[in-house]
Parts: structure tokens; sequence; C-alpha cells
């Protein structure tokens, strides 16, 4: 989930070809209806997106019963610093990237959580 179009397009582009099945949101409240509908495997969401902040929708999944087996990857290229580290992980993210995205670290942190990349959802 980024409410930029072009890091949003690029994403299920990468994810597509490694074989994830990609569902896209326009904004956080959209991405945590679609995750209560379609239950993916993973939640990649920038921390700066619209209606639903990224460190809240990260909140509101790990914190729902039924949702809180998802993986949550928070993204930023605002919030950079190890105090945004420690405050992605205090709101349950299973990892953190800074923008500008690594894809190789991307793709490898996908696999070390969900393992075999064709048996996953990936909602971005």
């Amino acid at each position: 989930m980024d409410d930029d179009r072009v890091t949003l397009t690029m994403l299920e582009m990468i994810l597509s070809r490694h074989k994830y099945q990609v569902l896209s949101a326009k904004d956080g409240s959209e991405a945590l209806e679609l995750a209560l509908k379609e239950r993916p495997d993973a939640v990649i969401s920038d921390m700066l997106i619209p209606k639903l902040h990224g460190l809240d929708l990260c909140k509101k999944i790990k914190q729902d019963p039924d949702l809180n087996q998802i993986k949550v990857i928070l993204m930023t290229a605002v919030y950079k610093g190890v105090s945004f580290k420690f405050e992605a992980k205090g709101c349950g993210a299973d990892h953190f990237i800074e923008k500008p995205i690594d894809t190789n670290e991307l793709i490898a942190v996908l696999y070390e959580l969900l393992g075999k990349p064709s048996d996953n959802r990936a909602l971005s």
C-alpha cells in the first residue's frame, strides 16, 4: 500500500515477477478493508498514507485476532532512523524498510517471512 502511484506500480511489477499474487489499495482504510476481506499473507505499506497512517494500519492488523498472523512490512522515505524502526516494531511490524526500496532486500524479507512465493498473496 503506497499512495505514490509510481512506487505502487513498481511494487506490483516486482512482486508479480516473483510469483506473488498482488492486491492493491489506494489508502490505509481501503487496505484494512481489503485485509479483512482477502486475508493476505503480507501487507506492505508506506507509513505516510492517507486516511489511516501506516503505523495505525499495522496496529489494527496486529490487534485483530482474525488478522494478526498477517506479516506487515512498513516502508518510509520520511521517517528514517533507528527511533522509527523501534516505533514500527512497537506497533507489531514484522519488518521496516527505508526508501528508496532495495527490491532485493524486499524480496529477501518476503522469502524469509513467507517462504515459497507462489503460495502467498501480498497486499501493497
